[in-house]
Parts: structure tokens; C-alpha cells; sequence
């Protein structure tokens, strides 16, 4: 009995070992880039690690030109040096000038519909013509895919962008009560920053931008306050000086509560945030003028707020998801709404922060 056991292990194995494949014959697409020549044809990038010891380089880029996503990696077989495999792709980005142009669907839909590619991969906008990133090179950094996923959840973590995987990015364009965004990307002298956020219409087209100082304000506007959201404000209100204070937001408590009337939809949006001052660059008695100061600080962030939701408004989306809980609360007018971007673009919309300092760092 233990020969024969013995003798379907060894079988077992050694069929595994005649299936196995080595890591310099593949060639595994970490990063997919998508951007348009001069000539209006769709330019596939790639990018790849390389395990050859004797190679100069720790990855290869590999550029092709093709009717489709799927039609450039077919080309790129050509070129690369090992058999192309794609289910490890940790970055799916765009150029914002194809991303104008194109609904994202009709070409991120390869990634959707072949069950051997990752769903999970960020999707990001970059700000330039994509041979600016796929070329660059970043002495002091790793490996060009890794060190772009770790600038995104960088700048994601200190809300100076956002981050979103391709199946959240597809989620949310289908989902009629909002509208997608993604992260945005670029290059400035040779190396990699990441800041502001792309807005994307019901044509899933990149329409305009947020920036990375209006970053902080859409993540309250989402309750992702957590990790700590740092914020800066100039004090010339508060004290007649350009000086400024810097605060963290720990936590909030929010509310949204829709309604709708006389056509249209109102939100009455409130919120609660726990500050910690980090910063003064001018004196203010914190503990005597505490209530001035948070009184001054909840109108600084209300100011931020009313600006942001203007320009989504102008720019007819909803990323936030606003929708949400007009579908949730008001279901019966919601409904009755052919277009939400329209309906939200025309709401009332009233924001109430009030802020409570819970500390004034060490120094007091």
C-alpha cells in the first residue's frame, strides 16, 4: 500500500515539474498605457520586469500601435522577450487627452471581459502625452510599475489625490446615481507627482479636474477623513496678517439628508470635525479664543466645500455620489430623473461644517 502511494506522488510531481515555466521566458505586464498618436491611431504601452541577469535594464517598455487594447498586445508578442502574460497588471493608465477624446469603456472593456486579466489594477490619468512616463527614468526609485503604485497610495494616504481599482472605476460608471473619477499622474522634471483628481461624465469622457490642494476637501466630502487630513488656511481674516495655521481633521461625523421640492432636490449636508492645530506661524491664544478660531476655521472649510461642489455641478457630475442618497431618500423623484448629472447640476445644495479644536499639540 505505501509503494503504491509512493508511486502516485512521484507521478504527481514529476507531471508538475514538466509543466512549469520559468520566469525569464515570460514576460508579465505590470502597467498598460493608453494614449493616441498624431495620426489618431491607439498607441498600446507596456511595461515589463526583466529577470535576465545579463540585461542593463530591470524593465522593458514595449510600444505598438493598434486598432484595440487587444489588438496592440497581439503586436507586442513581436517584440517582447518571453510569452506575455497579463494578470499581474498592478496599473491601467490613460493619457487625459485620449481620455477626452474616447469613452473608456470601448477600450478598457478587454481588461473587463477576459477573466485572466486583474480587475484590480488602479486606474489612473496622466497629464501629458504618455511617452513622458513610459520613458522616464528613476534612478533613486524601483522598478517604473511599482514605484507608480506607490506614489498613488502615497498621495491617496495624505488625500492629495485618490485611488481606485478598474472594477470600482466600472461600478461606479454604470451606477446612474454618480459618476466615476480616478487619481491623476504626471511627470515634473524627471520625477513622478501625483495630485488632484479626474472627473468623468455619464459618457465615461474625462471632462475636467480637481486639483491637489481641492483633494482634502472632496475626501471630507466623501467622510474619508481617516487617515488624518491635513489642512492649511491663511489667517489675513482672523488677524489682519498673511500668516498661517495648519490643522489635522482626526475625525467626522456627517449627515446628508435630501429632499425634494418645487422640482428640484435639496441637500442639507452637516457636518462634524475633530481638529488637532499642528501648525501657527502667527500667535493666536488658542484656549481664550478657541470658539473664534473654530467659528473662523468651520467658515474657511465651508468656503472650500461650496467650491468644489460648484464646480462638479458645472461640470455636470457627481462623483461623490450625491445620488446615492437621493435614490436611498427621495426614490419615487429620482427615478422620474432622465439624466442625474443634469437634475444634480441644478440642486440646492447647503453645507454646515462646525469644527471642535480637541488639541493644541504639545505646546500648550
Amino acid at each position: 500500500m505505501k509503494k503504491c502511494i509512493y508511486v502516485i506522488v512521484c507521478f504527481f510531481i514529476a507531471s508538475g515539474c514538466g509543466m512549469k515555466t520559468q520566469l525569464d521566458e515570460l514576460t508579465l505586464v505590470l502597467t498598460v498605457g493608453l494614449d493616441e498618436g498624431k495620426d489618431g491611431k491607439l498607441l498600446v504601452y507596456s511595461i515589463s520586469p526583466v529577470f535576465n541577469k545579463e540585461s542593463k535594464n530591470i524593465y522593458e517598455v514595449i510600444r505598438t500601435v493598434g486598432m484595440t487594447p487587444r489588438d496592440g498586445r497581439s503586436k507586442a508578442n513581436a517584440f517582447a522577450s518571453g510569452k506575455i502574460v497579463g494578470g499581474k497588471a498592478q496599473n491601467i493608465i490613460v493619457s487625459k487627452t485620449f481620455a477626452k477624446k474616447h469613452d473608456m469603456f470601448s477600450y478598457l472593456d478587454v481588461f473587463y471581459r477576459d477573466p485572466k486579466n486583474s480587475t484590480t489594477a488602479n486606474f489612473i490619468i496622466f497629464d501629458g502625452p504618455l511617452k513622458d512616463l513610459m520613458f522616464v527614468r528613476l534612478d533613486d526609485k524601483p522598478r517604473l510599475s511599482v514605484a507608480i503604485r506607490d506614489v498613488i497610495l502615497t498621495a491617496h494616504v495624505s488625500k492629495q489625490t485618490t485611488k481606485i481599482n478598474m472594477l470600482d472605476f466600472r461600478r461606479s460608471s454604470l451606477d446612474r446615481a454618480q459618476t466615476p473619477f480616478a487619481p491623476i499622474l504626471k511627470v515634473h522634471k524627471g520625477d513622478l507627482v501625483a495630485g488632484g483628481i479626474a472627473l468623468f461624465n455619464r459618457q465615461r469622457k474625462y471632462v475636467g479636474s480637481l486639483s491637489q490642494k481641492e483633494s482634502p476637501y472632496f475626501a471630507i466630502l466623501k467622510k474619508n477623513v481617516k487617515p488624518a487630513t491635513s489642512l492649511t488656511f491663511q489667517t489675513k481674516e482672523l488677524t489682519k496678517q498673511n500668516e498661517y495655521v495648519s490643522i489635522s481633521v482626526e475625525h467626522g461625523d456627517f449627515s446628508y439628508k435630501p429632499s425634494f421640492r418645487n422640482g428640484v432636490f435639496h441637500f442639507d449636508v452637516r457636518m462634524k470635525l475633530g481638529v488637532i492645530v499642528t501648525e501657527s506661524t502667527t500667535y493666536i491664544d488658542m484656549k481664550k479664543e478657541k470658539k473664534k478660531v473654530e467659528k473662523w476655521l468651520a467658515k474657511e472649510i465651508q468656503k472650500q466645500l461650496e467650491s468644489i461642489v460648484k464646480k462638479m455641478q458645472k461640470y455636470e457630475v457627481d462623483p461623490v455620489g450625491f445620488g446615492l442618497y437621493a435614490r436611498a431618500y427621495e426614490y419615487k423623484p429620482f427615478q422620474k430623473q432622465k439624466s442625474w448629472p443634469k437634475a444634480f447640476a441644478k440642486a440646492k445644495i447647503d453645507i454646515h461644517p462646525t469644527v471642535e479644536i480637541i488639541s493644541y499639540g504639545v505646546l500648550q
